[in-house]
């Protein structure tokens, strides 16, 4: 299903999202010029136990039997929420102005010559003998600015909506939610991703940041619209003005609060009647406020969205209905970490949820919510053993669910 494709797109390096402290990139310099590298690799096994319940619900992410072998225990040796990365940056200063390019490439681990490194492939593909891994170019972006003037970036990088949530959820470096993918899975998990919070996604872009005024930022900018990736209904083609997004954000020695939004305007593929009402013109917008906060060895953090026509898990998945009304959406992400010496120890839970207009199918999604319990553990500074348990259910308005439940244990290495 399409949204398994989701899983599977997650989000970028843990180093690009500032998740993975101890990283520090590979420097090197000719004459005004340096070259940065970074990125990380890492791998898990794990176990998932799906249900077997036949009750449908159109947008879960809980896995269900496979059909074909009739199992409900699936194991896999996969990438997690990242896939593995190698990110380049060219930096120079030059009249006044800190000017840079950067390139970021993200393989996974798993054969899939049948698609992308990163959504589940195709029905009947396998992971054969002789097959390779692909590279994902998520990050193709320029920036130049300083301290007086602020920065601007162009080209392609990850949004703003839904950023905050994602780069600071605890299973970045891990699996968190995954769903069932036997012989040829995808090379990324969901992590929480439309279990609290929708995927930020990778967006074509230009933007201006503020200089820091103690602390407080703001960005402006447009970016690129897309088209829904599960329109079956008429509705889901973006407009050919540029979409808006922005943020606010507030940073102390300790933590943090940020306002972030997105709006682009989304039309119809087709209307057979133009001026009847039905499948006119709309407006997908999101709003979401983060907070962060350390108290010596402990950190919690809070997170919670709203959309019309965002739809859950991904940018527009399930936004609108039939008719071509915007459907509203919401959710939130609470989690609490411990830190003792070299590990971290957390739980999290999240829930996202979707209204139904009159008229929607009762299969249609409700509620997926997860809790995910971690161990993290830092062997050196720059490698992480973890092991994580999570519980999934998906409910649908008419009261079907499916739960599931996975455990995966991996290591990553960043640098």
């Amino acid at each position: 299903m399409r949204l398994n494709k989701l899983a599977v797109h997650a989000a970028g390096a843990a180093f690009a999202f500032g998740a993975m402290p101890a990283a520090q990139a590979v420097d090197m310099k000719a004459g005004d010029w340096t070259l940065s590298v970074n990125g990380n690799v890492n791998a898990h096994y794990v176990n998932i136990s799906c249900d077997d319940n036949p009750g449908a619900v159109t947008g879960a992410v809980a896995c269900m039997q496979n059909a074909d072998s009739g199992e409900d225990q699936f194991s896999n040796v996969r990438t997690g929420l990242l896939p593995a990365a190698i990110v380049f940056t060219v930096a120079t200063q030059q009249n006044g102005w800190d000017v840079s390019g950067t390139f970021g490439f993200y393989p996974g681990i798993v054969s899939n010559d049948g698609g992308s490194p990163n959504l589940q492939q195709t029905a009947g593909a396998t992971n054969v003998g002789l097959a390779t891994t692909g590279i994902d170019a998520r990050q193709v972006f320029l920036k130049f600015g300083n301290a007086d003037f602020g920065s601007v970036k162009m080209g392609r990088d990850f949004g703003l909506f839904g950023f905050d949530a994602i780069i600071n959820d605890m299973t970045i470096p891990g699996v968190g939610a995954s769903p069932n993918a036997v012989g040829a899975p995808a090379n990324t998990s969901l992590g929480s991703i439309g279990l609290g919070y929708i995927y930020t996604d990778t967006l074509s872009q230009i933007n201006y940041t503020t200089p820091d005024f103690g602390g407080f930022t703001a960005t402006a900018g447009i970016f690129q619209t897309i088209d829904s990736l599960t329109a079956a209904t008429s509705l889901g083609v973006a407009e050919s003005a540029p979409g808006f997004h922005g943020q606010l954000r507030y940073g102390w020695s300790s933590g943090f609060v940020s306002v972030n939004g997105m709006s682009m305007d989304v039309d119809c593929t087709a209307d057979a009647a133009p001026g009847d009402g039905v499948c006119v013109e709309e407006e997908a917008t999101g709003f979401d406020v983060n907070y962060k906060q350390a108290f010596g060895p402990l950190e919690l953090f809070l997170s919670y969205y709203t959309t019309e026509g965002l739809g859950a898990t991904a940018l527009l998945f399930n936004g609108f209905d039939a008719t071509g009304s915007a459907r509203d959406s919401d959710g939130g992400l609470a989690q609490l970490t411990f830190t003792a010496g070299a590990t971290k120890y957390g739980i999290n839970y999240g829930e996202s949820n979707l209204d139904a207009n009159a008229g929607d199918l009762g299969t249609l999604l409700d509620k997926n919510s997860k809790i995910t319990a971690g161990i993290y553990h830092s062997l050196t500074p720059n490698l992480t053993l973890l092991a994580e348990y999570s519980d999934v259910e998906s409910e649908a308005q008419n009261g079907n669910t499916i739960e599931s439940d996975n455990f995966n244990v991996g290591a990553f290495f960043a640098f």
